[in-house]
């Protein structure tokens, strides 16, 4: 019996994993999907369009498996949700050719959302920053990261790529309400990458680091800062096909 190619919409609470990938004796999100589909006696490799550390959120993850021909997908999807929910939730689901959830993707926007206040409802979906922002500084630090560059000192060490140049396409900042949200849509991101661009980020608006400092490390002139900001307010928002 042959199989269909799923490709599947996904969110999920990233508060409640040890990220998105398997990993021994870790509650992850894959792995959760995994042990639900084995439920079913549906076996399969599950791809994915990008990974995500512990603690960080997922509003529309792509993802793709295989499942045998038989399957209603509707019915698939809402025996998963009811398995799975709330914590991951299958937003859509459609059949596919030769589908790659990583390699397919052209673009990918992030968002980190900052909160000057904290709270147990809020702590694990922001993340908890009391000091003064100053919008105008952190977007013109944003605006240097726009375009195409090598962001080799913004991935973490030990990243598996071939080579390090993305391009990021827009990146800015608003306030809504109390927080002040950061996006960034680019073709592609490397491990870590948001969360050392975040601290970066916020170490020039606490006028810890500099727009020079910025531009020195993005031109691999020398290696200031790469610690990772918190996870808690880090958001995979959208990919794009």
């Amino acid at each position: 019996m042959e199989n269909k190619i799923l490709k599947c919409i996904i969110s999920y609470d990233g508060s409640k994993f040890y990220g998105l990938q398997i990993q021994p004796d870790k509650k992850t999100v894959i792995g959760e999907i995994q042990k639900a589909l084995l439920k079913l006696n549906i076996k399969t490799d599950i791809k994915h369009a990008g990974r995500t550390d512990r603690g960080v959120h997922a509003l529309n993850q792509v993802i793709s498996l295989e499942i045998p021909e038989f399957w209603d997908i509707k019915k698939l999807k809402n025996i998963l949700n009811q398995m799975l929910m709330p914590e991951i939730m299958f937003k859509k689901t459609e059949i596919t050719n030769k589908f790659n959830p990583r390699f397919d993707a052209k673009k990918r926007s992030y968002r980190y959302i900052l909160s000057p206040h904290t709270n147990p409802f809020i702590d694990n979906y922001t993340t908890y920053y009391p000091k003064k922002v100053n919008v105008c500084t952190v977007q013109n630090a944003l605006n240097i990261l726009k375009g195409k560059h090598d962001f080799e000192y913004f991935a973490k060490t030990g990243s598996d790529v071939d080579n390090y140049i993305r391009e990021i396409y827009d990146a800015y900042i608003i306030k809504h309400k109390k927080f002040h949200i950061i996006k960034i849509i680019g073709n592609g991101f490397l491990r870590g990458q948001i969360r050392i661009i975040m601290d970066f980020l916020l170490k020039i608006n606490e006028n810890k680091l500099s727009l020079t400092d910025l531009e020195l490390q993005l031109n691999k002139k020398i290696l200031i800062n790469k610690h990772l900001a918190k996870p808690n307010g880090l958001y995979l928002e959208r990919i794009w096909y």
